[in-house]
């Protein structure tokens, strides 16, 4: 695979707003004094950072364990409330809730838990105090064999438990935090289940009241659930499994969940998180609501972001909206191997294949025998290779034609002679007008020459067309 360049929708000035720590306000307490002492870690480095979402964290502070495991995190700036974690060794960690930036706590590597000792902090109290129980609880429940009477009275003192404790804790983030963790509670379904009909009844029933009521444990206005795993986990899970992959589908639900997010961190980050998904997803048409999304939330609501955020959005969105499913996609005027006009839009067949490469690119060398493999397939369907090269240099081009045999395709290379001047020039930006930034890259186009399917990979090319030509006669139907 040769690779151009790498566009990637991670933008520093995003995670620099929403990472890190905001400016306080003239009545915010200023710094924050963490004092730690870990009997059992001695001598070593620990670590102070707040979750990013669940798969990144960002280091604050670090610290020197002395012998006896004490150390202190100190800082001037105040730090941005969340869940944190201090990490003493590559696989261990303790979590804590940043409200409080001055307390105290320690533990022993025997047993981080119940050993467990804090000062100066209600909300990591509460926290620990739950955990403590559970780990109790969850013991005796272990004990006891699933059939055993005792198991579901356990596992009903279990639940029990949490909702007195959340009830208790209502006030804290920690009963937020363990409120996020719950399940919406489906109601029973109104009516007898006796037959297939009604199964499916009750099926529809349950999926559509869980899907409404998914986001219900989450405060999606609390901004210090960005500084956790659970929002990020929550919005994957809810658009991977709950969600049809089809653009349509999801900037409806992308769009009643922002209606209800009026935070603007909380509201950048859901952007960014369902924006960057669908950017370059696996399923083909998916990056519509890409489009949708940068449309409506980024360059309609320019206030929440920075300017260069913006113009890269703008310009993003100017390489992808015109490739879309659907769309005829733009013109290409070559040149091929005996020097006439090659154009895209003359070339016949029901189908085309879009192949562009790069002669000297591995992968292409790798993937044009596959496509060869398709020749009698193709022409069963009236379907033409229409292939490519974004290198301007003949010989080389000329070559491969030869080399894999493919001078039954129709070949193009973007090199004209001006009959004016005698020198070359070039009409196609193949990076701007195509979104080039790796080859291969294949786009399958109908009779029109619109959009079918684009970056399919080659030994899926003929399912993908048994696949089209099954839908467009089940919508004839």
């Amino acid at each position: 695979m040769k690779i151009f360049f790498v566009y990637t929708f991670i933008f520093v000035s995003f995670f620099s707003a929403i990472a890190q720590t905001k400016v306080s306000s003239p009545n915010s307490p200023k710094g924050y004094l963490i004092k730690g002492k870990i009997v059992g870690v001695k001598n070593t480095e620990v670590y102070l950072a707040h979750y990013f979402g669940s798969t990144q964290q960002v280091v604050k502070d670090t610290a020197k364990a002395d012998g006896d495991g004490n150390f202190t995190f100190k800082g001037k700036t105040e730090l941005p409330k969340g869940l944190y974690l201090i990490t003493f060794d590559q696989s261990k960690y303790l979590d804590f809730i940043m409200g409080s930036t001055n307390f105290s706590f320690e533990t022993d590597t025997l047993d981080l838990i119940n050993k467990m000792k804090i000062v100066g902090s209600d909300e990591n109290q509460a926290f620990y105090s739950f955990q403590k129980e559970m780990v109790s609880l969850y013991d005796k429940l272990r004990s006891v064999p699933q059939n055993d009477p005792r198991f579901a009275a356990l596992r009903k003192s279990i639940l029990d438990f949490q909702q007195a404790w959340m009830l208790k804790n209502k006030n804290l983030f920690a009963s937020k935090l363990i409120k996020a963790t719950f399940e919406p509670d489906i109601p029973a379904y109104p009516k007898p289940v006796k037959n297939a009909k009604d199964s499916a009844d009750l099926f529809q029933f349950q999926y559509r009241y869980y899907k409404k009521h998914f986001f219900d444990n989450v405060d999606l206005n609390d901004e210090k659930f960005i500084r956790t795993p659970f929002l990020q986990k929550k919005l994957e899970k809810f658009f991977a499994d709950l969600v049809v992959q089809e653009s349509d589908s999801i900037t409806k639900e992308a769009d009643i969940i922002l209606a209800k997010i009026k935070n603007e961190d909380v509201r950048k980050y859901v952007i960014y998180k369902i924006s960057s998904t669908y950017e370059n997803h696996n399923v083909i048409g998916t990056d519509a609501a890409f489009v949708h999304m940068s449309e409506k939330y980024y360059i309609n609501e320019p206030k929440l972001w920075d300017t260069s955020t913006v113009r890269r959005i703008k310009e993003r969105v100017k390489v992808l909206k015109p490739l879309l499913i659907g769309k005829k996609i733009p013109e290409m005027y070559l040149t091929d191997p005996s020097g006439k006009l090659l154009t895209l839009s003359t070339a016949p067949g029901n189908y085309t294949i879009l192949f562009i490469y790069d002669p000297e690119c591995s992968h292409c060398k790798e993937e044009a025998p596959k496509l060869v493999a398709l020749n009698d397939y193709l022409k069963s369907k009236s379907a033409i290779v229409f292939a490519v090269s974004i290198l301007r240099e003949k010989e080389q081009w000329k070559k491969f034609i030869a080399e894999f045999k493919i001078q039954n395709w129709y070949n193009g290379v973007d090199v004209h002679v001006n009959t004016k001047t005698g020198k070359e020039e070039y009409y196609t930006d193949f990076k701007n007008t195509f979104d080039i930034y790796s080859t291969p890259v294949i786009y399958v186009l109908d009779r029109n020459k619109k959009i079918i399917g684009k970056r399919i990979p080659i030994e899926n090319i003929k399912d993908f067309i048994e696949f089209h030509e099954n839908k467009v006669s089940a919508a004839i139907k």
